[in-house]
């Protein structure tokens, strides 16, 4: 643990000294501009996942002979302004984009909550560059857009029957019925915890936590990785655990993750439609080992 300890010491050390002015040589081509991509950004107040990012995309015009640094100042915005720290989080204020590069981003993640409020705003504006000069977009707006609004109709939406298609390692393509339950409006779990059973098989069940983007309403349903579903005998092995985790080709990954299991919904019809990018199998613990019961991928669902 000491070495592990110090291995991450040293990295922090190398990341502070990146950005240091004394160890830079900048770019010295009196052509080069930098500026925001983008004037306005919609991002949704709450993640699909608590490890994903979202970014301030940075351009570079010109040709570059050195690195170029560029350092922005994030204020509140609007009539609904965000506080930092508070409703969102920045990584790094000063970036370095690598001599050659035509590109960086700054990268930040919004900080949400369970209450239903009006969009917030706030402003990224470039303060400072060393190895270029400043361009015609020196800022951008990010709308942080109110998600919880929308929990009423597309957390109930889900509950009641399904039906699944899934394409089988062993078995070719596999349907399956089964019902999403939803938790009742001020009961405990209400808009975040989802079961699904009859999932991924007759007499399993799945839990999961619901969550939706503000901006795209994609319904998002987190899976944990590594819950017991069930329970097998096998005649050799005995008494096993039907666990359920993550896939990839022909191999699998007890790592302790979560994965998605994303929908998007009709507002014409009211139907949620699987996007088939859902990996998964079923592996049974006995206490000789792991072995693999059974794989899928490729889902559509429709209502029952």
């Amino acid at each position: 643990m000491k070495f592990k300890y110090f291995a991450l010491l040293s990295l922090g050390a190398l990341a502070v000294t990146s950005c240091s002015d004394d160890d830079n040589t900048f770019n010295t081509d009196k052509d080069v501009t930098v500026e925001l991509a983008e004037a306005t950004i919609r991002v949704s107040e709450d993640q699909a996942s608590s490890t994903s990012y979202n970014y301030i995309p940075v351009v570079v015009n010109g040709k570059t002979n050195g690195p170029v640094q560029v350092t922005i100042e994030v204020m509140p915005y609007g009539e609904e302004p965000a506080e930092a720290d508070v409703n969102y989080v920045f990584t790094s204020y000063t970036i370095n984009i690598p001599a050659g590069e035509t590109s960086g981003m700054f990268q930040y993640y919004p900080k949400g909550n369970d209450d239903i409020n009006n969009d917030r705003s706030f402003e990224v504006k470039i303060v400072d560059v060393k190895g270029a000069t400043v361009g015609a977009q020196n800022n951008t707006v990010v709308t942080l857009v109110d998600n919880e609004g929308l929990i009423p109709v597309y957390y109930s939406g889900l509950a009641g029957a399904w039906d699944a298609v899934m394409e089988s390692t062993y078995d070719g393509p596999v349907g399956q019925s089964f019902v999403i339950v939803t938790a009742e409006e001020g009961a405990a779990g209400y808009g975040k915890d989802v079961t699904l059973v009859d999932f991924p098989a007759t007499g399993m069940q799945t839990s999961a936590t619901f969550s939706i983007d503000g901006v795209t309403q994609e319904i998002f349903l987190s899976i944990p990785s590594g819950q017991t579903l069930g329970q097998m005998t096998h005649p050799t092995y005995g008494l096993g655990k039907e666990l359920l985790y993550p896939v990839s080709g022909n191999s699998y990954t007890t790592a302790a993750y979560d994965f998605m299991l994303k929908f998007g919904f009709d507002l014409k019809s009211g139907q949620y439609i699987q996007d088939p990018e859902y990996n998964f199998g079923i592996l049974v613990s006995f206490s000789a080992g792991m072995m693999m019961y059974d794989q899928f991928s490729a889902m559509n669902f429709m209502r029952n």
